[in-house]
């Protein structure tokens, strides 16, 4: 089976190929950059590297968040075209997801975190069960100080919510607090495209109905039409 993984939800937007569990190439963003202008450029270049055409794949799976709502749309965009010009299925997965797939293995629950502006974050709570991600809670968007007061015992903490509010959890959650010892070598698009991999089976779609995209609260738009 060959997956083609896209992740559009996080500031380090990403593309992967996947087959039959082994990432054959991916790549991600440059930060500099916007990830409309980006997207496209990166899923020519896992495919050039791969030396495969769209044609070949055997589906596809996209980040559906939450994260950054004008990424989403990009993403559920890109998708729609690729969905009606190969006419292949796909898989949604969610972001908080494929971040925390980053963080395995480990014994220990794992958070998930987002940047979520306004002084807040996405968060989801997950743990990993014979090598299997389980999901603890749904996403939610709140500050870190609520985060804090949920954490009761040793957490592995992982996703670009790290970069912002890492001192303000360290110093209020101290020893609970764990870095992931592991080294992340895959993209979120690639993790995507694990996760994907193991349900296609049974998830895969190709009505374009269905790509729905998971935003857990309201635009900056939604709000000041209120």
């Amino acid at each position: 089976m060959i997956l083609m993984g896209i992740d559009s939800s996080t500031p380090q937007a990403s593309v992967a190929i996947l087959k039959n569990g082994q990432i054959l190439s991916q790549a991600d963003v440059d930060a500099t950059s916007t990830v409309s202008s980006q997207i496209l450029f990166l899923i020519d270049k896992v495919l050039k590297s791969t030396d495969l055409d769209l044609m070949r794949l055997d589906g596809f799976c996209l980040t559906t968040g939450p994260g950054s709502f004008t990424g989403l749309r990009v993403g559920a965009s890109i998708l729609k075209g690729l969905l009606l010009a190969t006419s292949k299925p796909y898989v949604k997965i969610d972001t908080l997801e494929a971040i925390a797939l980053q963080a395995t293995p480990t014994s220990n629950k794992i958070c998930a975190i987002l940047d979520a502006r306004k002084k807040e974050i996405y968060s989801a709570y997950f743990f990993e069960n014979d090598g299997v991600l389980e999901r603890l809670t749904p996403d939610r968007a709140l500050s870190p100080s609520q985060l804090c007061q949920e954490i009761t015992g040793p957490t592995v903490f992982i996703g670009n919510g790290l970069s912002l509010y890492g001192p303000l959890l360290t110093s209020e959650l101290g020893r609970k607090l764990i870095l992931t010892q592991n080294k992340i070598t895959d993209t979120v698009a690639a993790c995507a495209a694990r996760l994907a991999e193991s349900r296609f089976t049974t998830t895969k779609t190709k009505k374009l109905s269905n790509l729905t995209i998971k935003y857990v609260r309201k635009s900056e738009a939604e709000l000041k039409f209120k």
